[in-house]
């Protein structure tokens, strides 16, 4: 730049100054004009200067001598001005430096956090038609109380669906109120109950909330590890549980399927240990690759008690569930459910019925599973892209996929770092009574492959952030 572009960073110390000694008038013939300039080649006029002269002013050798020149003060001025833009300059470049080494925006978060399905795939106008239906084929019984078994035309849809009578059914107000009803009459404090390690972290608040003692048996991408219930059970101080609970399809989770095999080794243990099978199948339709299982309800209907809900293959909001059981246990707990509630919604389940009956629920369900499966693969491609270090199952169905992280990665500060990126998940803590600190479970029925993309390179970010 030619001159220093730092100006002053001398300071002047404090005191009177000196006064200036009397300048001697030069003789009238040698004075020039009022607002003459002296030719290029005359020397400036001495300036007066501080005690240090300042950087860049080039005046006077020392002391408080002859006065600037006005030409002299109009080159100062130049510089000053110089300098003020070339600093701006440099200023501005810094600053655009600074912004652009901030990360952007996140924008919007992806919640890969809630296993609900996203609007584009409930069929809203459906739900409506079979509304109008049920008001106008049955308004008394859409209306009223009802019993506490359920709507009656559902209950008989869906005893004709399992192949059983309709006394071995009970429909509730979604599938946590039949877990609820069945540990309740099952299950009293002290009981032993066998739960997958991961599992569905309301179903772990409720048994603890009845004050059971949890088994956890971990789980294998095929399914809870029989082999090592078998040694549990065969301890003579091993466990005698009064329930297994198992999410066999797609489990929650972790989205993977209990194998044919571990089904019937399962069944083959309660039978000779006496407890009874709960299977808890929500997402037992929504299969988008390999092939499907039996129920382990139809091998064994009399060791099984089997849940199912609408709120995967219809909407959330219905809440309707339902039970499938021996009768004496769906007649038991019909007793539970007429002193909690005298009985569930007709309404909801009278809109249910109707959606069933008229097809609409076999078109929902091929629209949900078109979706899951663009998404869930999705996923899976986005995840090997984006954070190889991840290990995971790619599921054949369902909501979810488990994630697991190198050892040691703390997945409670991954949560912190990604919410800060607009993405949220749920820690494997959550799924767990012990362990899950590296793991993680995306659900991916509410966000979009685009979406997916996009929250799956926010994630990673973050992960980069803590390693």
């Amino acid at each position: 730049m030619g001159e220093p572009s730092r100006l002053v960073d001398e300071v002047v110390k404090p005191g009177r100054a000196a006064a200036p000694p009397p300048l001697a008038a030069p003789p009238p013939s040698a004075a020039p004009p009022p607002s003459a300039e002296p030719p290029p080649s005359a020397e400036p006029a001495p300036v007066a200067a501080p005690a240090r002269r300042a950087s860049g002013l080039q005046g006077a050798a020392s002391g408080y001598g002859q006065p600037p020149a006005a030409a002299e003060l109009l080159r100062f001025r130049e510089r000053l001005e110089r300098t003020a833009r070339e600093l701006s300059h440099d200023y501005d470049e810094l600053l655009g430096r600074l912004r652009t080494a901030e990360p952007a925006a996140p924008g919007p978060t992806i919640s890969f956090a809630r296993g609900a399905p996203s609007l584009d795939i409930v069929d809203v106008t459906g739900l409506r038609e079979a509304a109008v239906r049920a008001f106008e084929s049955d308004p008394a019984g859409t209306t009223a109380y009802g019993t506490s078994v359920g709507y009656p035309r559902l209950r008989a849809w869906i005893a004709d669906r399992h192949g059983v009578e309709p006394e071995r059914v009970l429909v509730t107000n979604g599938s946590m109120q039949a877990d609820a009803f069945l540990f309740e009459l099952l299950v009293q404090p002290g009981d032993e109950v066998v739960v997958e390690r991961p599992t569905y972290d309301r179903t772990l608040l409720s048994l603890r909330t009845r004050g059971a003692r949890l088994r956890a048996i971990d789980l294998l991408p095929d399914g809870i590890d029989t082999e090592a219930l078998a040694r549990l059970l065969g301890d003579r101080r091993g466990s005698r549980p009064k329930l297994a609970h198992v999410i066999p399809n797609f489990q929650n989770p972790a989205g993977y399927t209990l194998s044919l095999p571990r089904r019937e080794a399962l069944l083959a243990l309660a039978a000779q240990y006496g407890f009874t099978v709960f299977e808890d199948d929500p997402y037992v339709a929504l299969r988008f690759s390999g092939e499907s299982l039996p129920t382990m309800l139809s091998i064994d209907p009399d060791r099984v008690v089997y849940a199912s809900s609408f709120s995967k293959t219809v909407c959330p909001g219905v809440r309707v569930g339902y039970l499938v059981g021996p009768a004496d246990v769906i007649a038991a707990i019909a007793q539970l459910a007429t002193g909690t509630y005298i009985s569930p919604s007709m309404v909801a389940q009278a809109i249910v019925y109707e959606f069933c009956a008229s097809g609409a629920i076999e078109r929902s369900i091929e629209t949900v599973r078109g979706a899951l499966g663009e998404r869930g693969r999705a996923l899976a491609e986005a995840l090997r892209r984006e954070l190889p270090d991840a290990e995971f199952v790619p599921p054949e169905g369902g909501y979810f996929m488990w994630v697991t992280l190198p050892a040691g990665t703390d997945v409670a500060e991954l949560e912190r770092a990604s919410g800060e990126l607009g993405v949220s998940f749920v820690k494997g803590t959550d799924f767990m009574l012990e362990g899950g600190e590296n793991a993680l479970r995306l659900a991916y029925a509410g966000v979009t492959p685009a979406q997916i993309d996009e929250g799956v390179s926010r994630l990673a970010a973050a992960y980069r952030s803590l390693v």
